[in-house]
């Protein structure tokens, strides 16, 4: 646990609350028709629960990374389609296939968890405790958690 860089895992957890936020509201008409329910702004408790939600998820997948020693945007990609398709597409599916989920609902929320993912995937593997990041070979971007200006 020590290569995990804690300021990015809270950064990527704000980013995909954020990101999803305005996802949820480009998509919410949708959202509240499929659901059969009128559209609504979430409560407070809600924001502060999904991004308790958020930081676990996050610091569960910079443990991953850090432990596969995925080390370029290129691996984390991959390996973030594969968390995606392998266990969040499939969660979800598995409601379509015995709740009678709505089809559309499955798209909706798989499309905003497959943005979040790999918002996360990139932004850890960018934003790596004093190592390097890379795109691959002799591409290497120095990245450290020291204060920009």
């Amino acid at each position: 646990m020590n290569r995990i860089n804690y300021w990015a895992v809270g950064a990527a957890a704000v980013v995909t609350l954020v990101a999803s936020s305005v996802y949820y509201m480009v998509f919410g008409g949708v959202w509240a028709s499929l659901r059969g329910v009128p559209t609504a702004a979430p409560q407070p408790w809600e924001l502060a629960g999904q991004l308790g939600r958020n930081l676990v998820e996050v610091l569960v997948m910079a443990v991953l990374l850090s432990r596969l020693q995925i080390r370029t945007r290129r691996e984390a990609a991959g390996f973030g389609l594969l968390v995606w398709l392998g266990f969040q597409a499939m969660m979800i599916a598995g409601s379509v296939l015995h709740e009678s989920y709505p089809v559309g609902l499955y798209v909706l929320h798989v499309g905003d968890a497959l943005m979040t993912t790999l918002l996360v995937v990139l932004i850890l593997s960018t934003w790596r405790r004093g190592r390097q990041a890379t795109d691959g070979p002799g591409q290497a971007v120095t990245v450290s958690c020291r204060r920009i200006r």
